[in-house]
């Protein structure tokens, strides 16, 4: 069964798409900038009681601790938790460097977020005709790069890519051959495939589906529409595999934004605002540190049914501090939040960014904003914020 896998990977390939995914980058970041942290339970994120993890190491997933999460549960569950502040311009430098190996080795990448990537390696083939080989290249090379080790999977599109190195992290290679992807997703957990979430899986428990392949079992079919509704044939199509999204170059940046999908969902609103005002501070700091100001922002919610609804709204100038963001984003989040919904994604972006004017602050204020982004790379946002702003700009 492995040398006719091998043999089906090595052949000529249609479609080939290559997924890496940088094994818990921030933490890892942490960890290579102080070895001595290596196999402790490192996380990143702010202090309690008002700050939210941004990422756990292995070790400390262990416990229970996730993204998203707020520090003061993290520290319940890992009483001896080892908080690190976030490091921007690092984070900022290995993504560069990470770029120049996937600029180097592949026509077409396109980086979905900060630490994952998708290339074409269709036209690859005849240079690396064994994806294993690919696949071990692309890890070594960013390796060697930036010293963060990267899981890799190569597939026929980017959703089985995708599953495919989340079942083999950290520091995997995986290669789905096509004809295989039914397969290979059929023993997946249910909840491994895009759209199906918490409440979705639980609404599938009563019916003991379990696995991608069950989807596909024709004796559930009616009570799957009922669930899915029109939404039920683009969800079978991807248990089987089948997925035509392309690979985007990457193209010049014209926004920034950030989301994360929640472990449970919320419509806790409060935490709802930390959580987007710790975007903004994280985004807003990147803008100023490209001499870039944002003219717009937009909020994005997905609910408990997958519904997602966005809301942009301009700025009176282009802006790159966070005091004077905020309000208009606290704001639109307001305007989207119904009552009674649960939410489990919240996202926020600014876009049509344009160069900084120089005379946006005076200067007395823009040496006061200098300096605060001294600290800021040094300790992590939130370490400081100029006085002049009220109280509730602050929280």
């Amino acid at each position: 069964m492995t040398n006719d896998l091998q043999r089906c990977s090595m052949a000529r390939w249609s479609r080939q798409i290559l997924f890496g995914d940088v094994d818990a980058m921030f933490a890892s970041a942490a960890i290579l900038a102080d070895p001595s942290l290596a196999g402790k339970p490192v996380a990143v994120g702010g202090p309690a009681p008002r700050g939210i993890i941004a990422a756990a190491s292995y070790a400390v997933r262990a416990f229970g601790v996730h993204s998203a999460m707020p520090t003061a549960e993290a520290l319940r569950l890992c009483p001896h938790l080892i908080l690190v502040p976030p490091d921007r311009p690092f984070y900022r430098r290995l993504h560069q460097q990470m770029q120049a190996v996937t600029g180097r080795l592949f026509p077409l990448a396109e980086w979905s977020s900060i630490d994952e990537f998708y290339a074409d390696t269709t036209d690859l083939q005849a240079l690396y005709p064994d994806p294993l080989a690919l696949g071990r290249l692309v890890k070594q090379a960013i390796f060697d790069n930036t010293g963060l080790h990267c899981t890799v999977a190569v597939a026929t599109g980017k959703t089985v890519a995708k599953i495919a190195a989340d079942a083999h992290k950290p520091d995997g290679l995986a290669v789905i051959p096509p004809g295989t992807e039914g397969e290979f997703l059929a023993s997946r957990p249910i909840r491994a495939l895009p759209g199906i979430g918490p409440k979705t899986a639980g609404r599938l428990e009563p019916l003991r589906l379990k696995t991608v392949g069950d989807l596909l079992d024709a004796r559930w079919e009616s009570a799957l529409h009922h669930l899915f509704g029109a939404r039920l044939h683009w969800v079978q199509e991807l248990a089987r595999g089948i997925d035509h999204e392309p690979v985007v170059a990457d193209r010049e940046s014209k926004s920034l934004s950030h989301e994360t999908t929640f472990e449970q969902d919320t419509n806790d609103r409060a935490y709802l605002e930390q959580l987007l005002h710790g975007f903004l501070k994280t985004l807003a700091y990147d803008l100023r540190q490209d001499g870039l100001g944002a003219e717009s922002c937009t909020v994005k919610l997905k609910d408990s049914r997958f519904a997602i609804t966005t809301k942009q709204r301009s700025f009176s100038h282009p802006l790159n501090y966070e005091p004077e963001m905020w309000p208009t984003i606290k704001q639109v989040l307001h305007e989207l939040l119904k009552p009674g919904t649960k939410y489990r994604l919240a996202g926020l972006g600014l876009s049509s960014l344009t160069q900084a004017s120089p005379s946006l602050y005076d200067q007395r204020r823009m040496k006061a904003i200098e300096a605060m982004d001294i600290l800021t790379a040094r300790h992590g946002p939130g370490v400081i914020g100029l006085g002049g702003v009220t109280h509730d700009e602050k929280d």
